[in-house]
């Protein structure tokens, strides 16, 4: 059991960091911010990412 948690754990903490990574990418946060970022919980991050591409989207409509 406690290898699955941490198999999960490791996934969770991986895709924060890709996540963080995209984000700062972007352009939407500084490499400064990366501290910063690493405070959001994971569904924080996912939405911070689903914002930064609508807006990536309204860009190439307007």
């Amino acid at each position: 059991m406690n290898h699955n948690k941490g198999q999960l754990r490791r996934a969770v903490e991986g895709r924060k960091q890709r996540l963080i990574q995209h984000l700062i990418h972007k352009g939407l946060y500084g490499y400064e911010d990366h501290r910063h970022l690493t405070e959001f919980t994971l569904t924080e991050l996912e939405s911070e990412w689903k914002n930064a591409q609508l807006i990536g989207r309204e860009d190439h409509i307007s």
